[in-house]
């Protein structure tokens, strides 16, 4: 009996438990209709969860009388009591600055933005590759504040600084971190002081990795600006991070995506050249120089005006995107293809990129989840060499006597319009064609992201991935050219260079995770640890006198004149890390973090260095006072957060003193030029930022305010010393440079109707970036590699701005005056003191971003204003010295130059005033000595530039259907940098005469050797079925 009743007791208990579950489906719809796949379906308050397949269906059990809360990146969050109903379906908005959003932050954590301290702007995918750009840092260029992205120029495959909240760090990187689905990529550049050439990384550019990502896989961007938000990536994620989260397998039927784009890409702005005086000096002709200050052009003469235009041409671009996807509940998939063929305006220029992207998902169970991706990639990238020696430049300089068409005989031969091969400078077909440089890349990225749920309050996560790249490249300068022949008096006879690259870095990180509720408050606590390991080795040649003219190999070079060099740069890192976040309702949240980073670029000395960070949300609209006005105030929250980061060098080996090979004076070893310095510490970075965020009148329009101060503080620097040290370089700790500013969103629905959309985004920021010392009182630091002129360099000054230039100036005496050689009545060159004289970062930037939608009608453009800022126009001085540009059309007219004669009297009571009157016709030393680098600084620049315009259409349902349920056709027209409005006289104010390859600023605002980006025009297709 007493058995009995236990069974009934029992079966009763399960019947109870059976009759309190209850099964719940339904499909999760856009507000167009079609299916989201992959929403989160939860039980609140249990840990009930289920996600929609690929037509947006879900099914759940859940208990009886409960409520689901539907969330999906990119969409508002909902939350929906069954009420009985076992069928609920639901459609989700898109989110317009919501705090129910859903965000992707640091290790790949997905957070309410409520519970978040800190800005998080989030770009949509498909937003940046619709713009059809070659790399995804392109398109995000107006679409968040805080963010600057510079390229080095308009050419295919150029390299850019991908910079939030300004120069922070002296001499260390200050790109942001790229972290691709949890796993932070390599995104460096070739500097070629690790090359055998040992370049000035000036003549040449080379791709950043970041530029290797198919933009078309990526599903949103999100950017972590503020120590808090990137303190969890350790010193990798010092100076922000961009969060790329990529398309996901999606389960369901086989499913098939084919894009197509053609673009054609024209010269958006031509130098201009005067066509009035001819090659010479002092109003003499000279065939053979390179000057233009000779006598005038005879009217009988065939000037050929249109060289410059003739040797542009027209650029193409074709990019093919074919994606499968399919798969069941338990196992999904997505892979991926792209072929990008981009040939630039200038003639051998070439872009290549192949990517191939697997990602998968296996649910092997309700607790156990597996996401792994796959994605190798080709680049292959044709260069044409700007600066000094570049096809630009002489171009500019090549006579118009002659055709520049003209430019190769019917051997092969260079056409020698002077028959001297040692003073004629290279026809700029023959610099394209001939002195060619090259990169190829192979890169393969590889992660797999497991989630374990042994309880519904516990989660164990890790990450493991590699990134593994092998770069060959290859710069030829052949025999028969000017920049490779030499002298001839010491002929070099062609030059060959060629390196190889191979890069491997291996990551891993794993964390424990547990999320409870009591009543009101909540904990979401984490801790972790992270690893990564880097392996580059870099070896490459050098050597000169080719035996055979058309044949580039080291091999072919003489013996004597080859070099070799190896360069390792291998470091090791390891992070331990946890974050709390404690809540009160919805209401308020408190989070801190905290990391311990240790870096073998720093070892034995002080290896370890910990930061602490910690933020405050207060959702006030979840206040029952403002609660009662909720149709004017939407959304609204504060928030607080502050926090240090901490970095180690941007190389490794610094510690010691190395020896390191000897390339010539018969081998062996020696130090080199970097002396050691066992007292090296980390860099740190103490940031505090405060924001208000609110929507008002049902989102109709909403602000998100940012203000930051940013105190970088023990800066790496790496100064000249004394020659009697041994070294040329020593890095140390030393220096102050201060960040301040303030970053608007704001979103605007003017228009929301059941057919008609207006969407409309403000993005502004506005900083100063001040240095306030340096160490051991240095007046000034400055990177070689930027002295890019003669006079005029980087630097860093302390007390002024960190976008400082510096440069020479006339002598002058103790009133200022400048001092005039009375035999030449021109300036007397000042000494090699240096001085600011421009401040290269803008007073703010603003990104206007419009967005319409009409039925199946889709436009949207993007306006880019920068305001002030100076820029050195390069292009200008060096055409102004070399007598083409427009400025010396006045040459024949006497002047005086305003001055003092340097003659003993300059500093009395009465110096002698200059009388002597100079004709720079007759006196071509006017152009190289009546020059002041600040003379060709143009100052407080402003651009308004139209970056990208995209009108699609996309065909009614009931055309594509026989195609398939899942169909659809669109179409599109796609311009970009198609208008731009600006005060500065040169080609383009944003470029960057270095490459991305040097730390600190760089030759960012300095404008010289380089075209501006080409207007570009795209039609396209995009079907899937």
């Amino acid at each position: 009996m007493k058995r009995s009743l236990l069974i009934f007791l029992g079966l009763l208990c399960f019947c109870c438990v059976a009759l309190a579950q209850k099964n719940v489906t339904g499909r999760v719809t856009n507000s167009s209709g079609s299916g989201l796949a992959g929403v989160t379906v939860q039980e609140i308050g249990k840990g009930a969860q289920a996600a929609t397949n690929s037509q947006g269906n879900y099914k759940i059990t859940i208990s009886e009388g409960a409520s689901l809360v539907f969330r999906y990146v990119g969409y508002q969050s909902q939350e929906v009591a069954l009420n009985g109903r076992s069928i609920v379906n639901v459609v989700l908005k898109e989110n317009t600055a919501s705090l129910d959003e859903v965000i992707v932050t640091a290790m790949g954590i997905e957070r309410s933005k409520k519970s978040l301290g800190y800005s998080t702007p989030k770009v949509s995918g498909d937003d940046v590759s619709d713009t059809q750009r070659e790399g995804f840092f392109q398109g995000l260029q107006g679409r968040v504040p805080g963010l600057s992205i510079n390229s080095t120029s308009g050419m295919p495959g150029a390299s850019a600084q991908i910079v939030l909240r300004g120069f922070a760090s002296i001499s260390g990187d200050n790109n942001a971190l790229i972290v691709v689905d949890g796993v932070p990529i390599n995104n460096s550049t070739v500097n070629e002081n690790d090359l055998a050439m040992n370049g000035a990384n000036r003549d040449l550019d080379y791709s950043n990795r970041a530029l290797d990502i198919n933009p078309s896989d990526i599903e949103t961007y999100t950017v972590m600006k503020g120590p808090e938000a990137t303190a969890l990536y350790g010193s990798s994620g010092a100076g922000g991070a961009i969060i790329i989260t990529t398309k996901k397998a999606k389960s369901g039927k086989f499913g098939v995506d084919y894009s197509y784009s053609g673009r054609m890409e024209f010269v958006n702005k031509f130098p201009e050249r005067q066509y009035t005086y001819m090659q010479g000096l002092n109003g003499n002709y000279d065939g053979t120089s390179s000057y233009a200050l000779g006598p005038k052009y005879k009217d009988d003469m065939l000037l050929h005006k249109d060289n410059v235009k003739n040797f542009f041409r027209h650029g193409y671009n074709q990019k093919h995107n074919l994606t499968f996807n399919g798969g069941n509940e338990n196992l999904s998939y997505r892979w991926s293809n792209e072929y990008n063929d981009n040939t630039g305006i200038v003639p051998n220029t070439r872009y290549t990129r192949f990517s191939s992207r697997l990602n998968s998902t296996a649910k092997f169970s309700n607790k156990f989840e597996l996401n792994t991706s796959f994605n190798f990639i080709f680049s292959d990238n044709d260069k044409a060499r700007k600066g000094a020696t570049g096809y630009l430049m002489t171009l500019m300089r090549f006579n118009p006597l002659y055709d520049v068409r003209n430019w190769i005989d019917e051997k092969g031969n260079r056409v020698l319009n002077t028959k001297d091969i040692y003073n004629e400078l290279d026809n700029p077909f023959w610099d394209v064609y001939r002195n060619i440089a090259n990169d190829k890349t192979n890169r393969t990225l590889a992660s797999s992201n497991f989630t374990y749920k042994p309880l519904s309050w516990l989660r164990f996560e890790g990450v493991v991935g590699i990134d593994y790249s092998t770069t060959k490249g290859e710069s030829v300068y052949h025999p028969q050219s000017y920049s490779g022949s030499g002298s001839s008096t010491s002929p070099t006879g062609g030059k060959y260079s060629s390196y190889q690259n191979n890069m491997r870095i291996l990551y891993g990180n794993a964390r424990f995770s547990a999320n409870k509720t009591f009543g009101d408050y909540s904990i979401n606590a984490f801790l972790g640890g992270e690893i990564r390991d880097q392996n580059s080795i870099t070896d490459s040649q050098y050597g000169t006198n080719f035996f055979d003219p058309n044949f580039n190999s080291i091999n072919n070079t003489y013996a004597s004149t080859r070099l070799a060099k190896n360069v390792i740069n291998n470091y090791r890192s390891i992070g331990f890390f946890g974050q709390a976040v404690l809540g009160y309702k919805t209401l308020l949240y408190l989070t801190l973090s905290g990391r311990l980073d240790g870096t073998s670029r720093l070892m034995p000395n002080d290896p370890y260095f910990s930061y602490p960070s910690g933020s405050l949300a207060f959702n006030f609209t979840d206040l029952n006072l403002i609660k009662a006005v909720s149709d004017v105030i939407s959304d609204g929250k504060i928030r607080f957060s502050a926090g240090k980061t901490g970095k180690g060098p941007l190389r490794s080996y610094f510690i010691k003193s190395n020896y390191e090979p000897q390339y010539s004076t018969g081998g062996g070893y020696a130090y080199g030029f970097n002396g050691g310095n066992d007292k090296l510490v980390a860099e740190m970075t103490d940031e505090f930022e405060a924001g208000l965020e609110f929507s008002l009148f049902k989102k109709f329009v909403s602000f998100d305010f940012s203000y930051f101060s940013r105190l970088s503080d023990g800066q790496i620097i790496l100064p000249r010393l004394s020659y009697g040290s041994g070294f040329v370089l020593k890095m140390m700790n030393g220096g102050k440079v201060k960040n301040v500013g303030t970053e608007v969103q704001a979103i605007f629905n003017p228009i929301v109707k059941r057919n008609f959309n207006w969407n409309l985004v403000f993005n502004f920021t506005q900083y100063k970036g001040r240095v306030l010392s340096l160490a051991e009182d240095l007046p000034e630091l400055y990177d070689s590699d930027t002295w890019l002129l003669s006079g005029v360099r980087s630097a860093v000054l302390p007390g002024y701005s960190m976008g400082a230039l510096s440069g020479t100036q006339f002598m002058r005496n103790t009133k200022g005056d400048v001092l005039i050689d009375p035999a030449t009545g021109l300036p007397v060159a000042g000494t090699d003191r240096y001085y600011p004289i421009a401040d290269r970062l803008p007073k703010f930037t603003l990104g206007i971003v419009n967005k319409f939608n009409y039925k199946n009608w889709y436009l949207t453009f993007l306006w880019d204003w920068r305001k002030g800022g100076d820029v050195l126009n390069g292009l200008d001085y060096n055409m102004y010295t070399f007598g083409m540009s427009t400025k010396t059309l006045n040459r024949e007219d006497p002047r005086v130059i305003r001055g003092v004669l340097k003659d003993g009297l300059e500093n009395s009571e009465n110096p002698t005033i200059n009388h002597i009157a100079v004709t720079p016709y007759t006196s071509s030393a006017y152009y190289f000595t009546n020059i002041e680098p600040g003379m060709f600084v143009e100052r407080n620049i402003y651009t308004m530039r139209l970056r990208d315009i995209t009108l699609s259409y996309r065909l009614p349902k009931r055309l594509t259907r026989f195609l398939g349920e899942r169909s659809s056709l669109k179409a599109f027209f796609t311009a970009t940098d198609l208008v731009m409005f600006t005060n500065y006289t040169g080609l383009d104010p944003e470029s960057n005469s270095n490459t991305t390859g040097i730390g600190g600023i760089g030759g960012y605002g300095i404008d010289f050797g380089n075209m501006a980006r080409p207007k570009g025009f795209n039609v396209g297709v995009n079907l899937q079925l």
